[in-house]
C-alpha cells in the first residue's frame, strides 16, 4: 500500500505510463513529440486520481476537462507554429496570437493565475499520493516545455508577472483554509511562482529546487497519511510521545516549506533570492511578500498542534507503534530535512555565485 493506495496491477501499469510520459518529455525533442509525451503522462495519471470515493471521482473529471482544454490550446498553437504558411495567411500579428495561445495552454496545465481556479478543488479531494503526483510530477512536463520554447521578451515578462501573482494568490488563499489538502494546494501554487521564475533563469537550479521540494512534500504527505490527518486544528498532540515523534519527523516539514532555517526549505528560498535579486528585484519583492504571508498559516498549523488546540485522541499511537509504522523513507527524509538545510544552501550558492 502506497499512501493509502493498493498496489494493484492496474495502478502499477498506469503509474509506469505516467512516469514514462514525464521522462519522455525531458528526453524527447520537437513540439508535437513533447505534446504527445505530456498527454501520455496526463492519461496515465487520470486512473490514479480516480479513486473509490465520490470526491475523488469528481476531482478526476474536473482534472480531465481542464487538462483537455489546455492540451487543445497547446496542440493548436504547435500545429500553427509547424505550419510556416500560417504567418503569411493571417498577417504579422499571427506570431503574438500563437504565443499567447501556447502560454495560455501551459498556464492551464500548471494552474498559473488566472487559470489556477481548478487546482485547489482537484488537489483538495485527491488521495495523498495523487496530491504528491499532482503537485510535483505533473508540473515537470509543462515547466520543461516552457523552458525550451524560447519565449519573446514580452511573453517572458508576462509569464514572470503571472507567476508572481500566482504565488501571492496561493499565500492569500491558504489563510482561509481549515483542511490540510486545500491548504497544501495553495502552498503548491505559491511554490509554482518561485519555480517559474527560477526556471527561466537557471534550469539546473530549478531541477535542484524541484527535487528538494518533492522530498519535502513527499515526506509530509507520508506522515499525514500515516495518521489519517486532514484538518489544520485537529492535529496530533505534542503532549504524548507519539505526537512528539510525528512532529519531529512530519511537522517540521511545515516549517521547512515556510523557509525557516535551518531546515532544507530555507535553502530553497535563499537560492531563489540569490538568483532573482540582481535581475528581477520587483518580482522578488512580491515573492517575498507571499512567502511572509504563507509563513502565517504554516506557523499556525505547527503551533496549533504544539499547544494541543483542538487536538484529537491519538494515544493509541504509542512510541513503539509509531517507530514500527514509520517507513525508512520517512525517517531518512525527516533527518535530511533537519540537517541538510545549510549544506544545501552552501552547495547551491556555490553553483550560482
Amino acid at each position: 500500500m502506497v499512501w493509502g493506495l493498493m498496489l494493484s496491477p492496474a495502478f502499477i501499469i498506469f503509474f509506469m505510463v505516467s512516469s514514462l510520459g514525464t521522462v519522455m518529455v525531458i528526453m524527447g525533442s520537437g513540439l508535437l513529440g513533447m505534446w504527445i509525451c505530456m498527454e501520455l503522462s496526463f492519461f496515465g495519471f487520470i486512473p490514479i486520481l480516480n479513486g473509490k470515493s465520490v470526491c475523488e471521482n469528481e476531482s478526476a473529471v474536473k482534472y480531465f476537462v481542464i487538462q483537455s482544454i489546455g492540451s487543445g490550446f497547446l496542440l493548436i498553437s504547435f500545429l500553427l507554429i509547424s505550419s510556416q504558411s500560417s504567418f503569411y495567411i493571417m498577417g504579422p500579428y499571427m506570431g503574438g496570437f500563437i504565443n499567447f495561445m501556447m502560454i495560455s495552454g501551459f498556464f492551464i496545465k500548471l494552474g498559473v493565475f488566472p487559470m489556477h481556479f481548478w487546482f485547489p478543488s482537484v488537489m483538495g479531494s485527491a488521495s495523498w499520493f495523487s496530491c504528491f503526483w499532482l503537485g510535483v510530477v505533473q508540473k515537470i512536463g509543462p515547466f520543461w516545455g516552457l523552458s525550451g520554447i524560447g519565449l519573446s521578451m514580452g511573453m517572458l515578462y508576462f509569464f514572470f508577472f503571472m507567476s508572481t501573482i500566482t504565488s501571492l494568490v496561493g499565500a492569500i488563499g491558504g489563510l482561509a483554509q481549515t483542511q490540510i489538502r486545500p491548504l497544501l494546494s495553495y502552498s503548491s501554487l505559491g511554490q509554482t511562482g518561485w519555480m517559474g521564475l527560477i526556471l527561466m533563469n537557471d534550469l539546473e537550479v530549478f531541477l535542484g529546487y524541484l527535487l528538494i521540494y518533492s522530498g519535502l512534500l513527499g515526506g509530509l504527505l507520508l506522515g499525514l497519511n500515516m495518521i489519517n490527518h486532514y484538518t489544520v486544528s485537529g492535529g496530533v498532540s505534542w503532549s504524548d510521545v507519539g505526537g512528539f515523534m510525528f512532529w519531529v519527523f512530519g511537522g517540521s516539514y511545515f516549517l521547512s516549506l515556510a523557509g525557516m532555517p535551518p531546515f532544507s526549505g530555507f535553502s530553497l528560498k535563499m537560492v531563489g533570492v540569490l538568483i532573482l535579486v540582481g535581475n528581477y528585484p520587483m518580482f522578488l519583492g512580491v515573492l517575498m511578500l507571499s512567502a511572509m504571508i504563507s509563513l502565517y498559516f504554516y506557523l499556525s498549523m505547527f503551533f496549533s498542534s504544539l499547544f494541543c488546540v483542538g487536538s484529537m485522541d491519538y494515544s493509541i499511537l504509542s512510541y513503539q507503534s509509531l517507530i514500527n509504522s514509520f517507513p525508512l523513507m520517512v525517517i531518512i527524509l525527516g533527518i535530511m530535512n533537519w540537517l541538510a538545510g545549510i549544506p544545501l544552501l552552501i552547495f547551491c550558492g556555490s553553483m550560482i555565485i
